[in-house]
């Protein structure tokens, strides 16, 4: 499912609501059949593990003292999954080589890699719990263009691998359209239409989808 809307128009708080990182004051968010909204911090605690948040920096969201192993291993030990710091470590390098990097950057801090490296990193961190549901958010418009285009072709064929939803936001509606499904177009904190993703795109029924659809460059998007 993509998201997408100009800045500022509430993807994120969505986003982050859908997650119970920020608590709703009214409405219902259903999670397997289940209402999230009303649960306290107790009961919401292994929900968690099967919703996970790839953010916008990954320079940002990982701890510049920690090495990325350990970044990695950390949800895995707040969940006791896997037993063991042995058994952690070997599924930690299982999800470094899932996102194409080594097992020799297992040690390495986040200062040592590129953007784009990063990056994986945060992926194979969200990961780590084995969650059904990932929220993207922005998760490429911090990468150089090149960067972006193999974080998304790694993005989708993990969906695959592992049977992943992913809701994801971008203000960058081609780049929505080409990893969605369906899509969802936000405008100031509102819905404005919803539907297959190629429809959308092909035949918008508002005013304001219209207008994003005329500013993506021509050759852009399919």
């Amino acid at each position: 499912m993509g998201l997408v809307g100009e800045s500022g128009c509430g993807k994120t708080t969505l986003g982050r609501t859908i997650l119970q990182l920020i608590r709703p004051t009214s409405g219902e968010i259903i999670f397997e059949g289940k209402n999230l909204a009303p649960l306290a911090e107790k009961e919401l605690r292994p929900i968690r593990k099967n919703l996970q948040i790839i953010f916008q920096d990954p320079y940002s969201s990982l701890n510049p003292r920690m090495t990325i192993g350990d970044a990695i291993m950390e949800p895995m030990k707040v969940h006791h999954l896997h037993g063991n710091n042995s058994s952690r470590k070997e599924k930690t390098i299982e999800l470094l080589s899932k996102v194409q990097m080594k097992p020799e950057h297992f040690n390495r801090y986040p200062h040592e890699f590129s953007g784009g490296q990063r990056q994986r990193i945060c992926i194979a961190r969200a990961l780590a719990l084995e969650p059904r549901f990932i929220i993207c958010d922005e998760s490429v418009s911090a990468l150089d263009v090149s960067v972006q285009a193999q974080v998304l072709n790694l993005l989708k064929d993990l969906q695959k691998d592992f049977g992943l939803t992913y809701i994801f936001i971008s203000h960058d509606l081609s780049v929505v359209k080409f990893m969605s499904d369906r899509m969802v177009v936000m405008n100031k904190g509102r819905i404005e239409e919803m539907g297959l993703a190629d429809e959308i795109y092909h035949n918008p029924s508002s005013e304001y989808t219209k207008r994003l659809i005329a500013a993506i460059p021509k050759g852009v998007g399919g």
